[in-house]
């Protein structure tokens, strides 16, 4: 359209041209929002793999300190933690581009999410997206020469695609252009959240396959506490004190060393300690327990002492904890109570503190019902007018860990097995209590051949959605993340799992 010279008809057009681009440029909220939502899914997706490849990373460390391991692992460990490098090279780089994006994006402190401006200059005009192609390319090219077994594996497979975008016009444009010419801010964002996805699932994969070659992968925990229980704290001349301890951990192989009274106590089939000691005389008394164990994050030997303390009395009740010496709350708790010279008809029995009632279960048998954190709920005995009192603490039970078909997270599943599952189940192991947990929700993501798809859903049992997502997109090379899981237990809180993170073969 020609311009004409009256100044008021070329102000008119000149508008008309403005609003004309403004209206051709207009992105949607909903494609914003839909932007948002991957890329935040591809957000908290990075962070479950890059944990599963550290916990991989420390098992290794395991197997370098293990003799029967240390030639196996001397060789693989080195060729892990190069890949690991390479890994973080090239994940810092597309970080540093996404905060240079939303800083130049930003006005007010507020990021613009719909400007292109930002995205076109940065990456297109500046070159720093022709610099991301070549960190991208060298990155996958090293990692391929770390070893001639990791590029037989991966050489076809490997999760960082440079091929550009298909496009619907025959106009060739570069690699930086098919990904990044007028992408508003949001859309770049979650193009390189995708890229560092690519860089943290293959380096994954092929520390896995790194530890895989020296042996199973042992899941390593970075903290633990000593677990020491007794059937009583209040015992009568002649009876026995029953001691039982253990590691609170969340797997099998971290098998301590126990002592209990200065002996060493063989452990029982769900890793704990039991000794029986006689209680001995009227008076308080102090049983020391010594555990030693090897820390999986630094192969290191180390001890946790505790000390078990009773009092041996001339009263005529006792009260004793079936389970554990403590009182957990949201689940039934047996108590036996037991009074000398004195028949059931004659004892009393009440509880003070921590939200405690009583059931009667038979002579002797109760059930403690508690509600409130505290170190001071007390068990009350009267026999023939004579009281006594038993303190003990309550606690809440434990969170539990998620799981598909009993697999933990950074499993390897056999696409068929996958799909067979019907959900997702949590639960804890090596608890005195058998406790169920409800799965109330959680979030499905799996990679498809060119998008991902995220799938809110409700309840344990996957939804029609997420099972008809199974079936078309869980396939052999792809990688499938449980997130956002919140679970029930049977005290009624309400607490998030760690995520899931499955690999498809």
């Amino acid at each position: 359209m020609a311009l004409p010279k009256e100044p008021r008809q070329k102000m008119i057009n000149i508008m008309y041209l403005v609003l004309t681009a403004l209206l051709a440029i207009n992105i949607s909220a909903e494609i914003l929002n839909a932007f948002k939502t991957i890329n935040e899914s591809l957000e908290k997706t990075n962070t479950a793999v890059n944990a599963s490849t550290t916990q991989i990373l420390a098992s290794l460390t395991q197997k370098l300190n293990d003799p029967a391991t240390r030639d196996r692992a001397s060789v693989w460990k080195p060729k892990a933690d190069q890949v690991t490098g390479y890994a973080k090279e090239a994940y810092d780089y597309i970080e540093g581009l996404k905060k240079e994006i939303i800083a130049a994006s930003s006005k007010g402190g507020k990021m613009k999410d719909d400007d292109q401006n930002s995205t076109t200059r940065i990456l297109v005009k500046e070159g720093k997206g022709k610099q991301l192609y070549d960190i991208l390319k060298r990155y996958k090219e090293n990692v391929l020469k770390t070893d001639e077994r990791i590029n037989t594996e991966f050489v076809n497979s490997f999760a960082v695609n440079l091929d550009p975008p298909k496009s619907q016009n025959s106009n060739k444009k570069t690699w930086e252009e098919a990904y990044f010419y007028m992408s508003p801010t949001v859309g770049a964002l979650s193009i390189l959240s995708k890229f560092q996805n690519d860089v943290r699932t293959s380096e994954n994969k092929v520390v896995t396959f790194c530890h895989e070659q020296v042996g199973k992968v042992e899941v390593v925990f970075d903290s633990y506490a000593a677990i020491v229980g007794q059937n009583s704290n209040y015992l009568m001349p002649g009876q026995k004190i029953e001691i039982k301890a253990g590691i609170g951990a969340f797997s099998k192989e971290a098998k301590p060393t126990i002592s209990i009274g200065g002996a060493v106590v063989p452990l029982g089939e769900e890793g704990f300690a039991l000794k029986e000691l006689d209680a001995g005389s009227v008076g308080p008394h102090t049983i020391p327990v010594t555990i030693t164990y090897t820390n999986q994050n630094t192969g290191q030997q180390e001890r946790k002492e505790v000390k078990v303390e009773y009092m041996v009395g001339q009263s005529n009740a006792s009260v004793g904890l079936d389970k554990m010496n403590v009182l957990y709350i949201g689940v039934p708790n047996p108590v036996t109570v037991a009074a000398s010279g004195g028949g059931d008809d004659r004892v009393k029995v009440s509880v003070v503190g921590g939200g405690g009632s009583l059931v009667k279960k038979g002579p002797g048998k109760y059930d403690a019902f508690v509600s409130t954190v505290t170190d001071d709920c007390k068990i009350n005995i009267e026999v023939d007018g004579k009281p006594s009192s038993f303190n003990f603490r309550v606690r809440t039970i434990p969170e539990a860990q998620a799981f598909i078909g009993g697999q933990p997270s950074g499993a390897n599943i056999n696409a068929g097995s996958f799909r067979a599952q019907g959900g997702v189940g949590a639960g804890i192991k090596n608890f005195p209590f058998e406790l169920e947990y409800d799965v109330l929700s959680f979030t499905f993501t799996c990679d498809t051949d060119d998008d991902i798809v995220s799938i809110p859903n409700q309840g344990a049992a996957f939804s029609s959605q997420v099972r008809a997502a199974i079936n078309q997109y869980v396939q052999p090379g792809r990688m499938v993340t449980i997130d956002d899981i919140r679970v029930k237990g049977p005290d009624g809180r309400t607490n998030k799992a760690p995520s899931l993170v499955y690999y498809i073969k």
